[in-house]
This record gives C-alpha cells, sequence and structure tokens, in this order.
C-alpha cells in the first residue's frame, strides 16, 4: 500500500490563505505565516521596517513576553525563525507532529498579539544595527547590495532589506504599528503548512483564531523597476577586489525563466560550470566565483561575482569576457546540457525530502503564481530545454557591455 502527499487550499472568511501539504510518513510539521509584503513595498524613510517587525514579532504579545515565547518553543524542540525579503515576510516554526497545536497557538499570537514595546524596540534598534555593520563588513554581501544599486538604480528593489543606520534610529513604536496593522491585512496572509497533518481540522482551527481578525487592506502598489545599468568603484583596504556585475533577467511569471536558470547553472551554478572551470580551476584567478539568477513577480536580473587579486582585475575581466563569448556565439552542447538538467532536477527533488522545503516551495507557489506548481511541472519544463534555447537567453542577457558593474576593494578607478 502506498502512501499520497495532497497538497490543499482553502481561503478563511477573513480572506487568509490556507496551503497545506500531507505527507503522512512525516513525524513531523513545518509552519509558515507568510505576509506579501517585503522591503520594496516600504517608502525610502521606512527603508528596513519589514525585516524591523520580522525581529519584534518574537519580542513579546499580550500573553508571552520574548522569553516565554522562546521557552515555549523550546520546550516542544520546535526550531522557530523568520526572514525577510525583497517582496515577503515569513515567521515559521517546526515541530514533532503531536505538538501541532502548540506551534500554531504561538505563531498566530506573535500575529495577532504582538505588543512592539518602546522598550523591546530601544533594545532591538542596537541589535539591529550591530546586524547592519557585519553586513557591511562582509564584501561578498555587500557587493550584491550595491550590484543592485549598480542595475536598478533608485527604485525600491535596489535597498537593503536591513535598513540604514539612519532609518533603524529612526523607528518607534508608533511606526512600527502603524506600518504592521497597514500592511499585515488578511489577503496578503498566507499560513503554509507542510508534513503530518490533516487540512479540513486545521482550517477549522484556524476560522476560529482568526474570527475577529481585522479584514480591511491596504492593496500593494508595486511599480516594476527599470535597468539603468552603472559603474560603482567603492574603495576598501582589503586584500582582494570584489566585482560583481549585473544584467538582463526574466521574472517570476517569464516564460524564459526556466531556461534562465539553467543557462545559470551552465554558467556558474556549480564547481562544473563554465565560470569556475575557466576562472578558477583553469586560470586560478579567484577562489570564489559564481553567477545567481534573482528574479521577483515583475522584474529579474543576472549577476556575476568574483573575488581577485588587486593587480589580476584586468586580466580576470578579459577571461570573463571570452568565458561569456563562448556561451553567446557556440550552443551549449548536448551532455553539458543534460548534466545540467539532471544536476536542477536532483536539486529540486532532494529538496523534497525535507518539510521545511515543502512548506516554503507552497507558500512561494502561492505568493507568486496563486496556484501549486507541482514539481512535475517543474520537471516537464526543463526537459524541454534545447542548446538553441541556452543561446537565444544568452545572447540576450550576457552582454558585458550591457551590464552594470561593482569594485569593492582597493582600487580608486
Amino acid at each position: 500500500m502506498t502512501t499520497q502527499q495532497v497538497h490543499k487550499k482553502s481561503t478563511l472568511e477573513t480572506g487568509i490563505r490556507v496551503v497545506t501539504k500531507n505527507i503522512p510518513h512525516a513525524q513531523t510539521v513545518s509552519m509558515g505565516i507568510w505576509i506579501n509584503v517585503g522591503a520594496r513595498d516600504e517608502l525610502s524613510k521606512q527603508n528596513g521596517l519589514s525585516h524591523f517587525i520580522e525581529h519584534m514579532i518574537f519580542k513579546g504579545t499580550a500573553t508571552r513576553n520574548a522569553y516565554q515565547i522562546a521557552k515555549e518553543f523550546d520546550a516542544i524542540g520546535g526550531q522557530a525563525n523568520a526572514m525577510t525579503a525583497m517582496e515577503y515576510t515569513c515567521f515559521y516554526a517546526r515541530c514533532y507532529h503531536t505538538h501541532v497545536e502548540r506551534v500554531i497557538s504561538i505563531l498566530c499570537d506573535m500575529l495577532l498579539s504582538s505588543l512592539f514595546s518602546p522598550d523591546e524596540i530601544a533594545r532591538e534598534k542596537l541589535v539591529i544595527c550591530q546586524e547592519l555593520r557585519m553586513f557591511e563588513d562582509d564584501p561578498e554581501d555587500y557587493i550584491h547590495y550595491l550590484a543592485g544599486q549598480s542595475y536598478w538604480g533608485q527604485h525600491p528593489v535596489s535597498r537593503s532589506i536591513i535598513g540604514s543606520q539612519k532609518a533603524i534610529k529612526s523607528f518607534d513604536a508608533n511606526h512600527v504599528r502603524t506600518y504592521f496593522h497597514q500592511q499585515y491585512t488578511p489577503k496578503k496572509i498566507v499560513i503554509a503548512m507542510a508534513g503530518k497533518i490533516e487540512h479540513n481540522a486545521i482550517v477549522g482551527h484556524f476560522e476560529k483564531i482568526f474570527a475577529n481578525f481585522d479584514t480591511s487592506e491596504k492593496p500593494l502598489d508595486r511599480k516594476p523597476p527599470k535597468p539603468d545599468p552603472q559603474k560603482i568603484v567603492k574603495y576598501r583596504d582589503l586584500e582582494q577586489v570584489h566585482i560583481c556585475l549585473g544584467g538582463k533577467g526574466f521574472h517570476l511569471n517569464a516564460p524564459q525563466k526556466y531556461v534562465f536558470t539553467l543557462l545559470n547553472i551552465i554558467l556558474g551554478g556549480n564547481m562544473s560550470s563554465i565560470l569556475f572551470q575557466e576562472i578558477r580551476e583553469k586560470h586560478g584567478l579567484a577562489y570564489q566565483v559564481f553567477s545567481s539568477p534573482i528574479m521577483y513577480t515583475d522584474a529579474g536580473m543576472q549577476t556575476i561575482y568574483m573575488g581577485v587579486d588587486p593587480s589580476k582585475v584586468h586580466e580576470s575581466l578579459n577571461v570573463l569576457h571570452k568565458t561569456l563569448d563562448q556561451l553567446i556565439y557556440n550552443p551549449v552542447s548536448e551532455s553539458r546540457l543534460s548534466e545540467a538538467k539532471e544536476y536542477s532536477k536532483s536539486t529540486i527533488q532532494l529538496s523534497e525530502e525535507n518539510v521545511n522545503n515543502q512548506m516554503v516551495r507552497l507558500a512561494q507557489s502561492e505568493l507568486n503564481y496563486h496556484r501549486y506548481i507541482h514539481i512535475n511541472e517543474i520537471i516537464e519544463n526543463i526537459e524541454k530545454i534545447t542548446p538553441d534555447d541556452l543561446q537565444d537567453i544568452a545572447k540576450d542577457i550576457l552582454d558585458m557591455d550591457q551590464m552594470s558593474a561593482v569594485f569593492l576593494g582597493p582600487l580608486k578607478d
């Protein structure tokens, strides 16, 4: 007898969407409360407020203080955390299936009853300012933020998710509460759960919890960014020059997204990628070199990163130029394409072994596409890709002359 994984969706009377996936053989449950609000939805003076709320959501409710929240999770062996991105905020937990009602109680209490007390806000400002300094001290992280600025200009997607020192220090209880109540509204909320659960029972539970939840809404007001590639040279007394190029990409709903993702794997997504083999293995110019696709609901970007010796900047750029030209002017071999497809499919299938990953995919499918994207659909689209498809995209996005560029390190020009 085989057990079947089933995904289901219900919309509560308040407008909150609940998506679940029952995994009968699992002994754990992962639950996330996702809000379709992120760093790009803030005004410039609010930059970092979504991330600040992500921290504050663990700092006390009307019935639990910060220590009690932590203690209740620990008492059941639960793993809790949160994250903020450009287009969403999420707080989540994983537990043994017998403790699922306790986790629901804690997470929903955090959403419905967080106090955002002035004392906790004052303390958390200090913590987040240290997080910002840590981020700025990490050249690899910091240069990718600068890459967004060099490609998108002043659009909100170019901002730091953490925010700026000035903005963080300006936040008070009124700012936090007002923004929270304006933005954390029912139609923007998706509750995702994966593991050993029963959908109808869960939905009934949530109907009672959210029966009196305020249903007023503030619609999202997102304007698609327009690329404005620039060059940024930022001097820092470092041992390396960190280089990050930004080029054209595709958004999450674009038909080219699967080709874009597969091209990135071949370009710089693993150790057998063209960039890794040429820049590191063949020429010994960098220890760290990779590429990344960035996809939002209405825009996308391709980034290429490497850290090199200051005396090797020009040589590294020349090798990079020739490497990109390989993909532009020469079709990818069938064998390399087949290997990239297998790598992509295996990565997705391996992630399915983890209930947290299943929960994340449920939520992001609902937030981005308003439907569940089955793994078979993804694999079918990957299998369709041809060498010609890859070359067409390479010609479109890998022209170095059309890319933004950031140089961080001991360079003045």
